[in-house]
């Protein structure tokens, strides 16, 4: 065997040493992707291309109107522990927005990545040059994306990567940084020391913390209640029927739930039942309700895992559940969709408040 050969091979086994990969399309399946029909009838295909000469995962449909969905087989997608880059290789000539969504040990959480220059909370602009109709590799570091806008918030892992737009990607995957950042030393402050602050430092302070909460209960997302089992067992041939669910927003009013669903009683297989809803505030969440039919292996069902903080990484990552691989508050997207659509004068529009770009991984 030549030197080449081994100096590859041995590249090739760094690679997946210290990577999780996400989906590479060497499958030549589209199992792990999700359309949804709710907004267009989008398709999704594994094809070779020519130009990277590996097979890849192409979207077509409606532009940014066609939603496609990558869904781990449980509620989140597998990682090493300290992976917190998140690659993917991408070729688009059109507008996209890519939303990846994050449990954290405040909640869940969402980056979005669109075409544009401009950041605004929680969203990155990746430059003009990204719809080049080019092959490009972008990294993002998850936990510095995060913080920047949500300080001292942790990434625990990955629960979705939707794509909004017609284009191909390759190679998902998540890796470990080259510098690990040692964790900063907490000073411990004895309990019966008391800190002494003045009444305007005080007020100063209740206004902040008042503000912050007002904002977290503006951009917190609706709740979805399935009602019924989930998942649900069917027989072959036998009748779906459909039980419904429940929405709140943030303030316990009731919303609006719309229901898409795809499925073939007569083919087995494992089908998907889509809940949507959406506030006043333009904050949306999105459900699923897993449905089995025929000669499907029964799954043993876990308990969600709770939005409230909990310091306990890998508590938290065991407490995740199999039945809901797409992601709360998907179509947050939508707000999204304004700004595609008025582009043009989104950059001859220089009131917008831009944020600072990030310093590069």
């Amino acid at each position: 065997m030549s030197i080449f050969k081994l100096f590859t091979i041995a590249i090739l086994f760094s690679t997946l040493l210290f990577s999780t990969t996400y989906e590479n399309a060497s499958s030549k399946s589209t199992k792990k992707w999700h359309v949804l029909k709710e907004f267009s009838n989008g398709k999704i295909k594994n094809i070779y291309d020519k130009y990277k000469k590996s097979r890849v995962i192409q979207f077509k449909g409606d532009g940014t109107k066609s939603v496609y969905i990558l869904t781990p087989k449980k509620k989140s997608f597998k990682k090493k522990k300290n992976e917190t880059i998140f690659e993917w290789e991408m070729n688009f000539k059109e507008d996209f927005v890519i939303m990846i969504g994050m449990y954290t040990v405040k909640g869940k959480r969402y980056l979005i990545y669109t075409s544009g220059e401009n950041n605004s909370y929680l969203q990155y602009g990746l430059g003009s040059d990204s719809t080049s109709g080019k092959w490009k590799k972008y990294s993002r570091d998850l936990q510095k994306d995060l913080e920047y806008f949500d300080k001292y918030n942790k990434l625990i892992s990955v629960s979705s990567f939707v794509v909004k737009g017609s284009g191909r990607v390759d190679n998902i995957r998540m890796v470990k940084p080259k510098k690990i950042i040692k964790k900063e030393k907490i000073i411990k402050i004895d309990k019966n020391t008391t800190i002494k602050k003045s009444p305007k430092v005080e007020k100063k302070i209740e206004a902040k913390i008042e503000e912050k909460n007002n904002k977290i209960e503006t951009n917190r997302p609706p709740v979805i209640h399935i009602k019924g089992d989930n998942p649900i067992f069917l027989k072959n041939g036998e009748r779906y029927k459909e039980l419904g669910a429940t929405a709140n927003d943030s303030y316990g009013s009731k919303l609006k739930v719309i229901i898409s669903q795809d499925i073939d009683i007569f083919k087995d297989g494992e089908y998907s039942v889509i809940y949507m809803a959406t506030d006043n505030n333009g904050n949306s969440a999105l459900d699923r309700r897993v449905v089995r039919v025929g000669n499907v292996a029964k799954e043993t069902k876990q308990p969600i895992i709770s939005d409230s903080v909990d310091n306990n990484e890998e508590e938290l990552v065991e407490r995740e559940d199999d039945d809901v691989d797409l992601e709360q508050r998907a179509l947050e997207i939508l707000e999204w969709e304004k700004q595609l659509a008025s582009r043009e004068q989104e950059l001859e529009n220089k009131k917008n408040i831009n944020y600072p770009s990030r310093p590069g991984l």
